[in-house]
Order: structure tokens, then sequence, then C-alpha cells
């Protein structure tokens, strides 16, 4: 009903998705044991990843 392409629409749902998951580092939780180092260790290195990803993201998603 809006006209938007179904597909264009599923696939920006699902680099949200994955975009949000770089808040939290539970990917790295592995790791993060092995190193002896605890998640708030990481936090800034996430933010940063978080904000330039979003930035290429969505200038990705907007010239689609």
């Amino acid at each position: 009903m809006l006209g938007s392409d179904p597909a264009k629409v599923a696939m920006a749902v699902a680099w949200g998705d994955a975009w949000t998951n770089m808040i939290q580092p539970f990917w790295a939780l592995p790791a993060l044991a092995i190193a002896g180092l605890k998640a708030k260790d990481i936090m800034g290195f996430c933010v940063i990843v978080l904000v330039v990803s979003g930035v290429v993201i969505g200038l990705g998603l907007l010239f689609l």
C-alpha cells in the first residue's frame, strides 16, 4: 500500500537488526573471557564502530 519494494524493506530491516547488535558486545564475550577483559573495556570501541558503520549503512540504504 505504500508503494515500496518489499525486498528493499526486508533488507533494510535485516541491516538495522544487525547494526543494533553492535551496541552490546555479546559476540565478543568468548574472546573477552580468553583475554581476561570485561565488556566495559571494549564498549568505547563498539560505540565508535556503531556510529561509523551506521553512517555507511544509512548512506548505502539511502542510495539503494
